[in-house]
């Protein structure tokens, strides 16, 4: 069977002024997680934004990937997944692109397109669907040697697509993040997503879509570990059914 392709979209940084320091800044354990769990890695680029519907077309599957920026191409490519039905797994930022994805959709009820985000989504909205709280990074910088300090409890709804994955309902992963995802969008039946993890102090850990697509968000960081394989897994078998 022929593995599937997973695009990796990473956070830009910008600096026009420095052609060298305008880059795309993809993290390896992300490629490496999907290599392991049988899928194809490659990476998307859209420079300064500019998205970009072939690239997408040659995926199979999308992970947002974390990071400090999140822009008009995140939306746009969550945009094309929602209406492509392409398997997402959304991981911190990725996760809050999710949140914003949602923020914009009300906000235009519905009626979007790859124009009207290039044009309307500003990354100076996020307190609209964001907001910073302290105690959920405590390592900064993080070193791998002291991962077990980064960690805390995510308390899952066992009726969701990741508690079908972990088999249990209380998990114990690296979380590192200054903003959070306000809750009150997703708790109308109308939302996209809906929330199926919580950390203790109820912050909003994971999200998932509603209906059938595969679409699931985390904030915490699965990739740094062997033992959330699985839901790279996942990802790779829901991807491996799109039929193109």
């Amino acid at each position: 069977m022929k593995k599937p392709v997973i695009g990796i979209l990473s956070p830009r940084r910008f600096d026009l002024e420095n052609p060298f320091e305008n880059q795309t800044r993809f993290v390896d354990n992300f490629s490496k997680r999907i290599m392991e769990a049988g899928g194809i890695p490659i990476g998307l680029l859209f420079p300064l934004e500019n998205f970009n519907e072939e690239e997408m077309n040659l995926c199979d599957g999308l992970v947002i990937s974390g990071g400090p920026h999140l822009g008009s191409s995140h939306i746009c490519a969550l945009h094309f997944a929602y209406l492509h039905k392409i398997p997402v797994l959304g991981v911190c930022l990725g996760m809050q692109t999710m949140a914003g994805y949602e923020w914009f959709r009300k906000m235009h009820m519905g009626n979007i397109d790859y124009d009207i985000i290039s044009k309307n989504f500003s990354y100076s909205d996020e307190k609209y669907y964001l907001y910073d709280k302290k105690g959920h990074n405590k390592l900064d910088p993080f070193k791998i040697k002291d991962i077990d300090k980064s960690k805390h409890k995510v308390i899952l709804d066992k009726d969701s697509k990741i508690y079908e994955i972990y088999k249990d309902d209380i998990l114990y992963m690296p979380s590192l993040h200054n903003s959070m995802a306000r809750e009150e969008l997703f708790d109308e039946q109308t939302s996209l997503f809906k929330v199926t993890g919580v950390s203790e102090d109820k912050v909003v850990e994971v999200i998932e879509s509603r209906d059938d697509w595969w679409c699931v968000g985390v904030q915490f960081h699965p990739e740094l570990e062997d033992i959330n394989l699985n839901l790279f897994k996942r990802l790779v078998l829901e991807s491996s059914k799109i039929d193109k």
